[in-house]
């Protein structure tokens, strides 16, 4: 049978009171069975159905107890849900990217395929190293020593690390040093405490003296961004983790020591020990 065509409410050919949507159905206690009236629209079909009619509509079936527990216990989960990702969203990442960075630290201890490598400059900008140190996971130094730059070293920048003019007037090259940073890092993956500085200085003073780039980033990973994951002091602002000081003495050697510590600290982290959380590959 061809549904009763009708207009939008408050029209001249609007719908019938006993007439009813699906939703106005429900509200009454009723399911639909067959419409018996149509409204068409542009973006979509509102069927309607003869309330007082047994063959449009018919009374709910009431939920058996079974239904009804089964009911409460899916409620019941999606609360769970809907709970956890709040929390997740608000705190509950930092907890679970803190366990991350503790089994990072594990993970680091259990190999020893990597060196800390540190460096002393003349500033931030277009700086030469005036100090280079590595050491491997033993905390043993493979490599320490000045570097004499083809600059002055500025002296606000003395004051900092206490490395001046006068203390790498016979130091050699980065020329010279060269050969020895290449030998040391050769196949090892490199942590470094602000890697991205790093790297940029060891760059540029290899684009000074003509040498080949280094090739670091790719196997080099920032111990600042995972100790601030770590410590979990994190930023709405800025959406990351704040970092904090090494405070290892502004000396390369001093903070590749302290970078050692630091590592070894956060695998100590005894509230993460049994958590089931995987151990990452790389830092995001």
């Amino acid at each position: 049978m061809e549904l009763i065509k009708y207009s939008w409410w408050g029209e001249s050919n609007e719908p019938p009171e006993h007439l009813k949507t699906k939703k106005q159905l429900g509200e009454l206690g009723l399911s639909p069975l067959k419409p018996s009236g149509i409204i068409e629209t542009r973006k979509y079909d509102v069927f309607l159905y003869d309330s007082t009619n047994p063959e449009c509509c018919r009374p709910k079936r009431k939920p058996t107890p079974k239904q009804l527990e089964i009911l409460a216990a899916n409620r019941l989960k999606a609360k769970i849900k809907r709970d956890y990702q709040q929390w997740y969203r608000e705190v509950g990442f930092i907890e679970k990217d803190r366990v991350s960075a503790v089994l990072w630290a594990r993970e680091q201890l259990s190999q020893n395929d990597w060196v800390i490598l540190d460096t002393e400059t003349t500033g931030l900008d277009d700086a030469e190293m005036v100090e280079i140190a590595v050491i491997n996971p033993l905390g043993e130094a493979v490599l320490n020593t000045f570097i004499k730059p083809t600059i002055p070293i500025p002296v606000e920048v003395t004051e900092v690390h206490g490395i001046s003019d006068e203390m790498v007037a016979d130091a050699p090259s980065f020329l010279e040093v060269y050969p020895r940073i290449v030998e040391v890092l050769k196949d090892k993956r490199i942590l470094i405490y602000n890697a991205e500085f790093d790297i940029k200085i060891l760059n540029y003073c290899c684009y000074l003296h003509g040498l080949s780039i280094l090739n670091l980033k790719q196997r080099s990973e920032c111990l600042m961004e995972w100790t601030a994951q770590w410590r979990g002091d994190w930023s709405n602002y800025y959406k990351n983790y704040r970092y904090f000081p090494l405070n290892g003495g502004h000396r390369a050697l001093g903070d590749c020591t302290a970078a050692l510590k630091l590592i070894k600290k956060m695998a100590a982290d005894s509230d993460q020990i049994n958590c089931p959380v995987p151990i990452p590959q790389k830092k995001r």
